[in-house]
């Protein structure tokens, strides 16, 4: 029986693209994810619409939903490596850009799909009565976990906790699932059993953040979850 060389069974390595070919599988991949987290999005905006349908009105949030706008294809431009241009296949700085990016797009899918799972998680356990209420970073449950989930302007939930360690010295937070800076909305519906004809008052974060004492906290935008009638 004959018999394969070691030469013959040895794994190739895989083949070098050029600088061209390289940033258009890049911004393939760029477009593919942001279609994916598109659908995580919806998906959990349609599950909180669903836990929130059989509540009062008076215990009602509005569910926020912000899709990333999908990239398109763009030719690429036959530049110098030193010219900064956001379709400069050619420039190292700009390559590494759209694989970090590529990178964010990614985790945020997989993040996305962790958030709908414990929502469904939850919507099928009797003695939960917010489903999506807990905080998107560390799952801590705003229901009976003792902390406070409050609502971002991305359509996020953070306790006071992770809320405290994602604000930076300017006193800005990052929120850690957008990457991105992000302002508060307002309080949950749950600190407060209030009627329908109440309004939330305006918040800041430098009263939010446990051991926030001396920290410059900035704005945070208030939006009534509850509409007066």
């Amino acid at each position: 029986m004959a018999t394969r060389s070691p030469q013959s069974t040895s794994i190739q390595p895989p083949l070098a693209l050029d600088p061209v070919s390289t940033w258009r599988a890049w911004q393939t991949l760029e477009i593919y994810f942001t279609v994916l987290l598109n659908r995580q999005l919806r998906r959990r905006w349609l599950l909180e619409h669903k836990s929130m349908q059989d509540r009062p009105v008076s215990q009602r949030f509005r569910p926020v939903l912000h899709l990333e706008p999908v990239p398109t294809l763009h030719k690429p431009r036959l530049l110098p490596a030193d010219t900064n241009d956001p379709h400069n296949p050619f420039n190292k700085l700009v390559l590494e850009t759209l694989k970090t990016k590529v990178e964010l797009l990614r985790a945020r899918v997989e993040k996305g799909k962790e958030l709908a799972a414990e929502i469904e998680r939850r919507m099928v356990k009797p003695h939960v009565t917010f489903p999506t209420h807990f905080c998107h970073t560390c799952v801590a449950d705003g229901e009976t976990g003792g902390v406070e989930v409050l609502l971002t302007k991305c359509g996020h939930r953070v306790c006071q906790t992770c809320l405290s360690f994602g604000m930076g010295s300017d006193g800005v937070y990052e929120c850690s699932i957008c990457f991105a800076p992000a302002d508060l909305v307002a309080r949950s519906p749950l600190s407060a059993q209030r009627s329908c004809s109440e309004k939330i008052t305006r918040v800041s974060k430098k009263s939010l953040v446990a051991g926030g004492k001396g920290r410059k906290g900035p704005k945070a935008l208030a939006s009534p979850l509850v509409e007066s009638k």
